[in-house]
């Protein structure tokens, strides 16, 4: 048995990976840049080189040779085009899981197989899948798929062994929101609901801010339109604002050249006041409120009935945000000890720890979770004297997980030939009809059924299953006929087959070949960078050198002064940012 066990966090906006070693969890930093959170960005530069993460800062925003946000597109089938070639969701999300991988094994010594990986509570069917297909064509074995709020309580469960309270994780992220209510009991981690929106977190806030930018550019210099090319300028920048009023109740925004006037280049100069950035966002904070209600609601909770709220998640940053969490509490939240960034992936280090038997069952941490939605097949039913369709759930939502069940219907006649089973995703609990649900994509239909000889139509078996992954498996039967169909893992556009997995495998060992150990450099430089332009001119000359040495041992392939500068490097950023914290 390996002495670590491995948890990964893929985030919407940053991705992390952790190691739980010698009876403590701890992110592991990339090698170059040394930061341990890096950005969930792929981009492709003009030499055709691959770049990931912080590297690819510089080009994920130029047309056709960069994706940000890829989480959001997992399981929707969508194709992403980098340069002349397509991309699923899968590829790109198996590029970054592979750099986390990479990282990992050169600070271990050691190849990793084996992880636990991190989802949204509310992410569905198809998106589970594909996150089960990312890791696998990135060369990873996922043990378990673990529920992101279910993750954070567990980073702060094993530290708080003793407690016996009911507490809510409010985990708001870059792409999503999920709130989930526990229940702790002398080591027990009991989730008893989750509610959330796949479609809501900090890449909004970011919009929001984006939009609002516009609206004062545009205020000062009517009739100067902000090309599409300056859009990166603008992302990158508003981000940097959303974070600046989360400490500062204005901030200044500068992007030159941003926008052309009368045949003049116009420069981006405005103010900004958190005041009116959370104007901006308040339809948003307005979709968080109700996604809290809906949690509480689920399982009849006063707000008084809990005693903690733990903030997970990057947008829980957002003093409007905080605010909110105490006006609907009554009290304020906190980040777990290991901070609001890193709960999720050292919760998941922790599970694999767990599994793998590193933490013995000793420990006396017990975790189970929830099915976050109801899943359904579609029946035919007599409603009044008339037969419609409707939905017939299998599993409600909130419902502890492993669980299984079978149940029996009947064919409509004793001559059906065919009949087709279809399963559906109920985010409410309250569906009726197949219209009120989401249709997963997972379907199968048993054919060549034999007329019934005693004239009575066949009944039909249906055992379900939803395991622990969240992932389900149905299979439908016709006894006496030996007729039966498997509804595990359909094949669709949501979905790829073994031969889909084969030919993305091969084109991604093509792709990255062309991350070269020396192209990691561009990370490190473009962190530089971004400080020169931070600091007051008269100190940029030290770090300014620093850059332009290792660009000219990186245009010389001087393998021994690429190493020597970028050491040197590293070590005056580490000297930089220590005496700016100071």
């Amino acid at each position: 048995m390996k002495d670590y066990a491995i948890g990964i966090d893929l985030g919407t906006s940053t991705s992390e990976i952790c190691v739980y070693k010698n009876n403590e969890s701890h992110p592991i930093s990339d090698p170059i840049t040394k930061l341990a959170i890096i950005p969930s960005i792929v981009a492709i530069n003009k030499k055709g080189e691959l770049l990931v993460g912080e590297d690819a800062r510089s080009w994920v925003d130029v047309t056709g040779r960069g994706i940000r946000e890829i989480k959001r597109k997992m399981g929707t089938g969508e194709t992403i085009k980098l340069l002349d070639k397509e991309y699923r969701p899968e590829e790109i999300s198996a590029l970054i899981l592979r750099k986390l991988k990479e990282n990992a094994e050169e600070a271990l010594g050691s190849t990793i197989r084996e992880v636990v990986l991190s989802v949204p509570a509310n992410f569905p069917d198809a998106a589970r899948q594909a996150t089960l297909n990312a890791g696998e064509l990135a060369g990873l074995k996922i043990t378990r798929l673990i529920n992101e709020p279910t993750a954070a309580a567990l980073a702060f469960g094993i530290k708080n062994i003793e407690l016996e309270q009911q507490l809510v994780v409010f985990d708001f992220g870059g792409g999503t929101l999920d709130i989930t209510v526990l229940e702790m009991i002398s080591g027990v981690l009991d989730v008893k609901c989750s509610f959330g929106n796949p479609q809501l977190g900090g890449k909004d806030f970011d919009e929001a801010m984006i939009e609002l930018l516009r609206e004062k550019f545009q205020a000062e210099n009517p009739g100067a339109e902000i090309s599409d090319k300056a859009y990166g300028a603008l992302k990158e920048t508003a981000e940097k604002a959303k974070r600046a009023l989360s400490v500062q109740h204005t901030h200044s925004v500068r992007i030159p050249y941003i926008a052309t006037l009368n045949g003049k280049s116009v420069d981006l100069e405005v103010e900004i006041t958190r005041q009116e950035f959370e104007i901006a966002i308040t339809p948003l904070l307005d979709k968080a409120r109700q996604c809290v209600r809906q949690a509480l609601n689920a399982k009849k909770l006063r707000p008084s009935a809990i005693n903690r709220v733990l903030l997970v998640g990057g947008t829980t940053y957002i003093p409007a945000v905080r605010q909110l969490v105490f006006e609907m509490f009554g009290k304020e939240g906190k980040a777990p000890d290991v901070g609001a960034d890193l709960a999720v992936g050292i919760g998941a280090s922790i599970q694999a720890a767990l599994a793998s038997g590193l933490i013995p069952d000793e420990s006396g941490i017990i975790l189970t979770d929830v099915a976050p939605f109801g899943l359904g097949i579609e029946v035919i039913s007599e409603v009044g004297r008339q037969y419609m369709l409707t939905y017939e759930p299998l599993i409600q939502p909130n419902t502890t997980i492993p669980f299984s069940t079978n149940k029996t219907y009947t064919l409509l006649r004793a001559d059906q030939q065919r009949v087709e089973v279809r399963l559906y995703q109920d985010n409410t609990g309250k569906a009726k009809l197949p219209s009120e649900a989401i249709d997963t994509g997972l379907f199968a239909e048993i054919t060549d059924i034999p007329p019934a000889a005693d004239g009575n139509p066949y009944p039909v078996k249906v055992e379900f299953s939803y395991d622990i992954n969240g992932i389900a498996k149905l299979k439908a039967t016709i006894p006496g006929t030996n007729k039966s169909v498997e509804l595990e893992y359909a094949y669709s556009a949501l979905r790829m087959d073994s031969d889909a997995l084969s030919r993305a495998a091969s084109r991604l060992r093509e792709l990255w070949k062309q991350n070269a150990k020396a192209k990691e450099y561009e990370g490190l430089i473009n962190k530089a960078e971004r400080l020169l332009t931070e600091m007051p001119s008269d100190d940029r000359l030290p770090l300014s050198d620093l850059v332009i040495d290792l660009k000219t041992a990186l245009m010389n392939d001087n393998t021994e002064e690429i190493q020597a500068v970028g050491d040197r490097l590293v070590d005056f950023l580490f000297d930089l940012e220590n005496n700016m914290d100071d």
